[in-house]
């Protein structure tokens, strides 16, 4: 499972990295187009919009794999250890409804994008970009699943007295 986790970690490290190149490569040709030749891509603002936002979704899909995103753990870090995790049981618990939630919501989101029929840009419709949303919330769904069976093994590791 950890050799899965890793590869996956790894693609998207690289997706998010070559995205965030093309961000920048491409806005130095915006600019390069404006101020030098007056001229650019009349797509590229919503191209390098529509980029920003998959960025940020990707981005905070990582963040939950490494366990570095935004969360208030005061209460754990004040309790004994077994408190702490039942703490981070329940919080993680949540974590994975709230995802849950947000997975249905922004699904019928880009359903309703779908049939309005609107494009980003040219002939490529806006739905395509906004995708984005299930799924980096299914991601995270997974994350928050994974590292709730892996606290929760651990309580029960710790209630029957074995390693922690």
């Amino acid at each position: 499972m950890k050799q899965l986790e890793d590869f996956f970690g790894r693609i998207e490290k690289w997706v998010l990295f070559f995205l965030l190149g093309f961000l920048l490569a491409f806005s130095l040709l915006q600019i390069v187009l404006r101020n030098f030749f007056s001229t650019g891509f009349v797509w590229g603002d919503s191209l390098l919009r529509n980029t920003v936002l998959w960025i940020s979704f990707l981005g905070a899909a990582r963040a939950t794999a490494e366990d570095k995103h935004i969360r208030i753990d005061l209460l754990p870090r004040l309790l004994p250890t077994f408190g702490a995790t039942l703490s981070s049981l329940i919080i993680d618990l949540f974590s994975l409804f709230v995802c849950i939630a947000l997975i249905l919501a922004s699904w019928r989101f880009v359903m309703d994008e779908r049939v309005s029929g609107g494009f980003a840009f040219s002939q490529v419709p806006l739905w395509w970009f906004e995708v984005i949303f299930p799924f980096s919330f299914a991601v995270m769904l997974v994350r928050f699943g994974i590292h709730l069976g892996s606290t929760a093994m651990r309580m029960i590791r710790s209630s029957k007295g074995g390693p922690s």
